[in-house]
This record gives C-alpha cells, structure tokens and sequence, in this order.
C-alpha cells in the first residue's frame, strides 16, 4: 500500500476494492463493515429468511473476494452491485429461476400512470409497521416487484441502478415499482382490516 493511502476505514469502496484485486484480502474487512448490514437486510427481505440471509451475506462477501474485477463501477454504486450478487444467491437457495414469470394482470410493457411513482415514499405506507409486518407483505409480492422495491425503496438504488441488477429496461423498472407500491398497500391494509373484521365478528 502506497505511504500516503488512506486508512482503511476512510478509504473509497473503489480503493479498497483496488487493494483486494492486488493481493491485499484485509482490505474486505472495511467492505463488509460498510455494506454487511444492508446485504443481510436485503436477503433476509427478500428470502424471509435469517438463516438464508446469514448464508448469502458471508456468500456475497466470499465472492467479493474471489472476484473483485467483477465490479463494474460503471453500473452503479458497490452496494447495488453486491444487493444484485445477494439476489443472485438467495435465487440459488430457493431455487428459483433467473427469471420470473410476471402475473397474468401485469402492466410491465404498457403505459403506466407514473403519478402513482410521485406519491409519499414508502415510508408512509409503513408507518406504524413492524418489521415482520412488512416482511410478510414483502414476501407475498411476486418476486419481479419484490426485488424492485427491495432495491429501490428499501436499499436507495437508483432506477438505473435496479434495472441493471435486475436486467430490464428503466421503464421497466417504473412500472414494476408502481405496481410493487399498490400491491403491497394492498396487503398491509387487509392486514390492518383482518383484525378490525375478527373484532365487529364477535
């Protein structure tokens, strides 16, 4: 490492990145502490399982490792990268295929009301959520809006970003997250109603 390099822990992704690809394997200690978290957060997400999301995190950073030219900082930012190789391996485990089908009502190609994209953030439709609350609303998306809103809302990729980890066009990418966005308000308020009906039942 040069004398005036800078230590570790403020270094760029793309210097210690540098420092990996020439022999130096400590540098990934820094990585993982930067972007672990968000890694685990984004498979346990995606697979609803912390099990799964444990195994993929020590996954993703072992391929870091192993292949630290695979990192095109042209495509985006470290963290979407290592959120697509995460998806990736949560796929492997489940066995999913690389590709889903999209549902039969998909708009994916059509015209979409991008109004429904200008709308509050998420965050407004989680308010007053737990996180196993918005776990099973997640988790009963189909996978293509799943992963979109993942990345997107969740993980703060930019709609480029998301469409090259997910391998589609950026209006694509759009119309997936208005749909992912009115499917899960869908769900999390028959979940607020379910209790509401059990209690007018009794």
């Amino acid at each position: 490492m040069p004398p005036n390099a800078p230590a570790a822990e403020d270094a760029s992704d793309a210097d210690l990145l540098h420092r990996v690809r020439g022999g130096a394997p400590a540098a990934l200690r820094p990585l993982y502490e930067r972007h672990g978290g968000a890694v685990y957060r984004f498979a346990l997400l995606w697979s609803g399982s912390p099990a799964i999301a444990a195994d993929v995190t020590q996954d993703v950073f072992v391929h870091l490792l192993a292949h630290p030219g695979d990192f095109d900082p042209g495509r985006g930012r470290l963290a979407a990268y290592l959120c697509g190789v995460a998806r990736n391996f949560v796929r492997r485990q489940q066995a999913l295929p690389v590709h889903d089908p999209l549902p039969d009502d998909d708009d994916d190609d059509r015209a979409v009301d991008l109004a429904t994209l200008d709308d509050a953030p998420l965050e407004r439709l989680l308010r007053d959520r737990d996180l196993d609350s918005l776990r099973r609303a997640i988790a009963v998306l189909p996978p293509p809006y799943r992963e979109v809103l993942i990345l997107v809302e969740l993980q703060e990729c930019s709609y480029a970003e998301a469409a090259a980890q997910c391998g589609c066009a950026l209006g694509t990418i759009r119309s997936r997250l208005a749909r992912a966005r009115a499917l899960l308000a869908g769900q999390l308020g028959a979940e607020r109603d379910e209790p509401l009906a059990a209690t007018a039942r009794r």
